[in-house]
């Protein structure tokens, strides 16, 4: 069975303060563009403009800094309370037509294009499934989630996100090996790491 694509929405998450990095992670650069933008051009690709975007803190300057015409925003007002706050935010933001729901974080810049196509391929396979990422000894986000999980994600609470309810069905759970979501940006110390990857990448590419 392959289910369409064209009501699928994707729902990127991007309303934290960054606390531990010291400035909107947001907004740093990566390849030239700041780690939001990096995260929805590469939804763009695969969902063209069925996209939201949920902002919190530092929402004046992400606007200033971004283009987000043509994206709809979604504001967490409640952004300090955690990020399941903003996963509500986002899915009740989305039409009622929408069938299954691609959710991301602004700050996982390995993920490229083809990653999400690849999920959103498995989906189209198994379209009453949640698809999720694996990688190290862990799964989680990017995540596509069918419409008949919209009212869990909508109720979770905390800051941890949707991982309570990913654990809740992991034996249902289809899982597509995606070590680059690993990498998140949360500290200077993973800013870090993240471009003496790409220097390694560079070196690489040098030999090959």
């Amino acid at each position: 069975m392959n289910a369409a694509i064209d009501n699928v929405y994707a729902v990127i998450l991007a309303a934290g303060a960054s606390s531990r990095m010291g400035s909107p992670k947001q907004l740093l650069i990566w390849q030239d563009r700041p780690l939001l933008a990096h995260a929805l051009a590469n939804a763009q690709v695969v969902l063209a403009e069925r996209i939201v975007v949920v902002l919190g803190a530092n929402v004046e300057a992400i606007k200033t800094a971004i283009d987000l015409n043509g994206i709809s925003v979604a504001l967490n007002l409640d952004w300090a309370d955690g990020m399941a706050g903003s996963i509500r935010t986002g899915i009740e933001a989305l039409p009622a037509t929408a069938g299954a729901v691609l959710l991301m974080l602004c700050d996982q810049p390995l993920i490229n294009a083809a990653h999400l196509q690849n999920l959103l391929l498995a989906w189209q396979h198994a379209p009453e499934r949640i698809v999720v990422s694996q990688y190290a000894e862990s799964f989680g986000v990017p995540a596509v989630f069918p419409a008949a999980f919209f009212a869990q994600l909508a109720g979770l609470t905390g800051d941890r996100g949707a991982k309570p309810l990913l654990m809740q069905f992991e034996e249902t759970l289809l899982k597509v090996p995606l070590q680059e979501a690993e990498l998140d940006i949360d500290t200077q110390g993973d800013y870090q790491r993240l471009h003496a990857h790409k220097s390694d990448a560079a070196d690489d590419r040098g030999t090959a």
